[in-house]
C-alpha cells in the first residue's frame, strides 16, 4: 500500500478532511506546510497537495516540489492552488462556473464531459458523483490520460495523470477536501473517497 503524505495550511476544512475518519485512514502522514522540510517527504510514496492552500507557501518550496517528481514519485495536485505560478509547464485556463450548480434547478447541465471513461479513475468513482462545480481546468499535459474535460473548451482538463518532471503527476481542478471538511456538497467527499482508494492502489 501506498505511503500518502498530505499538506494542509492548518484551517478547519484541512483538520476535518485530513485527521478526522472516514479520510484519515488513508495518509502516512499529514504536515503543516509553513513546516515542510525536505525530510518529511523522505518515507512517502505519493505527495498530496490537498485543495485551497496558502499559494505563497506552494511557491517558496517549488524547489522542493521539483525535487520530488524528479525523485520518480507522484504529485497530487487539488483545486484552488494556482500550481501554474509554482511548477513549470502547467497552463491554467479560468472558465466559468456556476458555484451553486448542484442545487440549481432551473440550470441542471454543467458543462464538464468525462474524457475518457475507460480512465482508471472511473473504477473508484461514477462521473454523476463528479459533478458539484469545478475552478477552471488545466491545458491538457502532453500524453496526459484526462479523465473530465471542459465542453466550453476541449483542450482544457478537470481531472489528468501523467508523467511529469521525471514523476508523476495528478492535477485537479476540484476541490473535495475542502468542500468535504466545510461539511456542505456529498459528492465532493464520494470523490475525496474514490481518489483516496485510486491513490492507494497506484502503481508507483
Amino acid at each position: 500500500m501506498n505511503k500518502i503524505t498530505a499538506l494542509h495550511s492548518g484551517t478547519y476544512y484541512n483538520l476535518v478532511s485530513l485527521f478526522k475518519e472516514p479520510f484519515a485512514k488513508y495518509f502516512h502522514k499529514c504536515v503543516y506546510l509553513p513546516e515542510l522540510k525536505k525530510s518529511d517527504l523522505d518515507d512517502c510514496d505519493i505527495l498530496l497537495v490537498t485543495d485551497s492552500l496558502v499559494v505563497r507557501h506552494l511557491q517558496k518550496n517549488k524547489e522542493l516540489f521539483k525535487e520530488f517528481l524528479k525523485s520518480g514519485r507522484t504529485l497530487v495536485i487539488g483545486g484552488r492552488n494556482e500550481p501554474q505560478l509554482w511548477l513549470e509547464g502547467i497552463e491554467y485556463k479560468e472558465l466559468p462556473f456556476n458555484f451553486w450548480w448542484w442545487l440549481d434547478k432551473e440550470h441542471n447541465d454543467i458543462d464538464i464531459t468525462p474524457d475518457d471513461t475507460n480512465h482508471e479513475l472511473f473504477k473508484y468513482i461514477d462521473f454523476k458523483d463528479l459533478i458539484w462545480h469545478f475552478h477552471g481546468g488545466y491545458k491538457k499535459l502532453n500524453g496526459a490520460k484526462s479523465a473530465i474535460k471542459s465542453k466550453l473548451d476541449e483542450s482544457v482538463s478537470v481531472y489528468q495523470e501523467c508523467s511529469f518532471g521525471g514523476g508523476n503527476l495528478i492535477l485537479t481542478s476540484l476541490d473535495p477536501f475542502f468542500h468535504h471538511g466545510c461539511f456542505f456538497m456529498p459528492n465532493a467527499s464520494k470523490f475525496g473517497a474514490g481518489l483516496l482508494e485510486r491513490l492507494m492502489g497506484l502503481k508507483v
